[in-house]
């Protein structure tokens, strides 16, 4: 391995505009502090899977992603698939960026950049979905998955998170369903309208009173149970201000998690923002997996 070499992974239409030039201001910073360190940059193209295989990554040191969560979610699933053990930095530029904000990575370019260059490295908990599909800080099932599914990727990036909320505000009831499920082979039947199974939880740097990290080895299961709009504000309240209570949720624990369908057909769901149909869910934690460069 050439110690002193970074592969720099680039999407250029991520969530948020750049500034003019972008790469002379990175590459700028990048050798203000490794000046020494050599670079092979990546532009990403719609195929990005296909341009990772051909990459041979024992050439580099580190791996760092310019982009949102979807590009890092990318690289960081080729990382898993092939074993390879070289760690992974962020510089978020997506519309959320709930990765990077979980992970406590600076929003801010230049502090993102220092830290990509001279943080340090920490092995975090990764999820995998039907032992197919990695993920990193969440599955959502339900109502707010719709939510999710429904917003258009243009108005994400005109207005960010606030997309998610001008289409939860168009939503006209809030659903609810019975779920069915198993944790660490307990079964369990709650009714509400959002099944969460967290592996991280944060937005915009805010935390929830309980901590949902990266570190401990479980997922948190929520389940969101109130029956209108004003409610999740309630819950949302609660979720990161209280520790003693929290109304109208399910919540809970686990390694492995099965939730069981009445139906036949596949079911979309959630799992770090993107929409993936599946037929079955059955998810399990795999402690200290992936290697993260952070502050």
């Amino acid at each position: 391995m050439n110690n002193n070499k970074f592969l720099i992974v680039f999407n250029p239409k991520a969530g948020f505009r750049y500034i003019g030039n972008y790469k002379k201001y990175f590459i700028k910073n990048f050798k203000k502090y490794l000046p020494q360190t050599n670079y092979y940059w990546l532009r990403t193209s719609k195929k990005l899977e296909r341009q990772l295989e051909k990459i041979n990554f024992n050439e580099f040191k580190r791996v760092i992603v310019i982009g949102g969560d979807g590009t890092v979610k990318i690289v960081a699933d080729h990382i898993l698939k092939n074993n390879l053990t070289l760690p992974l930095a962020i510089i978020p530029q997506g519309t959320a960026n709930v990765l990077a904000s979980s992970l406590n990575i600076p929003l801010i370019q230049k502090l993102s950049i220092k830290t990509a260059c001279l943080g340090r490295e920490k092995r975090i908990d990764v999820g995998l979905l039907n032992n197919m599909y990695y993920f990193f800080a969440a599955i959502t099932i339900g109502f707010l998955a719709k939510v999710i599914k429904e917003t258009k990727r243009g108005l994400k990036i005109k207005l960010g998170f606030f997309a998610y909320l001008l289409t939860f505000l168009k939503q006209k009831k809030v659903y609810r369903a019975d779920f069915n499920f198993k944790i660490d082979g307990k079964k369990y039947n709650t009714k509400g309208n959002t099944f969460i199974i967290a592996n991280a939880l944060s937005l915009f740097k805010l935390k929830t009173a309980t901590p949902i990290d990266f570190y401990d080895g479980k997922f948190d299961i929520l389940i969101t149970k109130n029956k209108s709009f004003l409610g999740f504000i309630t819950v949302l309240f609660f979720l990161f201000f209280s520790k003693k209570w929290l109304p109208a949720v399910f919540k809970s624990q686990g390694k492995k998690i099965e939730i069981e369908y009445t139906s036949n057909k596949k079911k979309t769901i959630q799992i770090d923002g993107e929409n993936i149909a599946v037929d079955k869910i059955k998810v399990e934690i795999i402690p200290n997996k992936l290697r993260i460069i952070t502050q």
